[in-house]
């Protein structure tokens, strides 16, 4: 059976002044998440000071999670590495550690590459198709760092199916300035793609053979 395996860092953590104090922001959120996410297999989860782990049994949530991540240590850069595959070992549910399989390989191996470039997410396991993935998830990748905390949060939250007014109200902007983000962000294609994309893994991770 595939699963699905994140493996994630913060971009140069070293370097950051406040070092401490975003990696207390970054367990603080994946805390919330940990409790929202109801196809975490094995819970997110810091294997060393800067970089992260999870488990999932699907990907429904994975990009509001993704963005909710990025919004909440904005301005500091991330990767996110996702593999689609099996699992050799048994799934921790307390803490996304001591697991092993191709899911976990491809993770790593990808995180690994993108170390080499200027990819903020990634997915690797999918079966292959003729490039067209690999360059809306490229395009995707260049809006995604220059995105604003407040624009990261509105995508998260209309792919949470909330509406504009509420958006509106928990921003405390006015329905104006939402609409005006959904237009110069491109969002409505962001949420075409981004739902595409959980299809795919979706389907990838219902497959048997």
């Amino acid at each position: 059976m595939n699963r699905l395996v994140m493996i994630a860092d913060i971009i140069d953590s070293r370097q950051l002044i406040n070092r401490g104090a975003i990696q207390q922001g970054l367990e603080s959120m994946l805390g919330v998440l940990n409790h929202q996410n109801s196809q975490l297999l094995s819970p997110y989860t810091i294997t060393l000071g800067d970089e992260f782990q999870a488990v999932f049994s699907g990907a429904d949530q994975l990009f509001p999670d993704i963005l909710a991540i990025m919004r909440q240590l904005h301005p500091v850069e991330l990767r996110f590495a996702l593999g689609v595959g099996p699992l050799s070992t048994a799934i921790n549910p307390e803490q996304a550690i001591g697991m092993d399989g191709p899911a976990f390989h491809q993770a790593r191996d990808l995180l690994t590459s993108m170390k080499h470039d200027s990819r903020t997410l990634a997915i690797t396991g999918l079966p292959q198709d003729d490039g067209l993935q690999e360059a809306a998830l490229g395009l995707f990748n260049l809006q995604l760092r220059k995105w604003r905390p407040n624009r990261l949060e509105i995508l998260q939250r209309l792919l949470e199916d909330q509406d504009l007014p509420e958006i509106a109200r928990h921003l405390d902007i006015t329905e104006r300035s939402v609409y005006k983000n959904i237009r110069e962000g491109g969002l409505e294609h962001a949420i075409q793609l981004t739902q595409a994309l959980t299809r795919r893994m979706n389907d990838a991770l219902a497959r048997t053979d």
